[in-house]
């Protein structure tokens, strides 16, 4: 019987989709599973059927006892220890409802892969601080640099003073949210002007590294695959253009690697900037990437993989 896979996301997610293919690819069974917890009653969809007892698991009546490992590609369930995105107030009101509604499934949803991560099953990744780390940035570059890691000068307040001190004592500087996802542009004249506006809300400055901004694709204990992102302005995400695959120095794979461990991943991308010494500034860690912006060929080298870590352990019981 093959190795069975389990693999959770949302319904009709094509990334996933392309990790199965490459679970099947490589000898393996792959179990999808809808990782949706619950929705406006307008959606045609239900919450996933969870079952958890001291000795017993399963989801959606799928027995778990024979499974090994699992890959959770989080980008819906609001679990317990994660923040939630940033909203504007006409629809603040309707996910405060819909997430009070929610809260025993997300109990449930994050006490599931706890279970499964507690009995020494790999759970790749389980829903814990790393959805922090991810969306509340200050304190990631803080973490980050306190040990030992290279992440630029980083501010996040809503008192103008300090942040005219900031921008004083680093000088060229970029301004982002403090939470989310929200794009990236330098300080210029017009935001210099309008600091008094931070007392509303708090926000994160940043010392600007020059440099190419690097994707980072981390598998285990191996750095799989580092592109150059070829893009217009100083966020990488708006006017990309290409990818190039570059060789990064040793030292810097392997600085990444244990960075990623000390977050607690089994797998991430991370954005940097490989500045003019050739060293990485870690800029990102995303715990549930998204590859579907990168080539065909490039999404299949990683999730291949991927594919293959899931698979060694669900055999062998470990990864090495």
């Amino acid at each position: 019987m093959a190795t069975r896979i389990a693999l959770f996301a949302n319904k009709g997610s094509r990334q996933l989709e392309e990790i199965a293919a490459a679970v099947a690819g490589e000898g393996a069974c792959p179990v999808v599973f809808d990782l949706r917890i619950g929705g406006p009653a307008k959606q045609e969809h239900r919450a996933p059927a969870i079952s958890l007892s001291a000795d017993h698991a399963a989801w959606d009546g799928v027995d778990f006892a024979d499974i090994k490992a699992m890959h959770v590609r989080c980008v819906t369930p609001r679990t317990l220890p994660t923040l939630p995105p940033v909203l504007n107030p006409v629809t603040h009101c309707d996910y405060r409802l819909q997430f009070l509604k929610e809260q025993a499934y997300q109990a449930a949803t994050y006490a599931f892969f706890e279970h499964q991560a507690a009995r020494g099953k790999l759970v790749v990744n389980p829903l814990t601080s790393a959805y922090i780390d991810h969306n509340s940035k200050a304190q990631l570059y803080h973490k980050l640099r306190a040990a030992g890691f290279h992440a630029p000068l980083s501010l996040s307040t809503n008192d103008p003073n300090e942040a005219a001190k900031f921008l004083d004592t680093v000088g060229e500087a970029v301004i982002k949210p403090a939470i989310g996802v929200g794009s990236t542009r330098l300080v210029g004249a017009r935001e210099r002007s309008r600091l008094d506006e931070l007392v509303h809300c708090p926000t994160l400055f940043q010392q600007r590294i020059p440099g190419d901004t690097i994707r980072i694709h981390i598998v285990g204990d191996s750095m799989v695959l580092a592109l150059r992102i070829i893009a217009e302005g100083v966020d990488s995400r708006t006017g990309t253009k290409s990818f190039e695959a570059i060789k990064l120095p040793e030292p810097e794979c392997a600085a990444i690697v244990r960075a990623n461990r000390f977050l607690g991943l089994h797998y991430a991308a991370w954005d940097a900037i490989l500045d003019t010494d050739g060293r990485l500034c870690y800029l990102d860690c995303n715990p549930g990437p998204y590859v579907g912006w990168l080539p065909e060929a490039n999404r299949r080298f990683i999730f291949t993989q991927l594919a293959r870590y899931l698979i060694t352990f669900a055999e062998c019981g470990t990864c090495a």
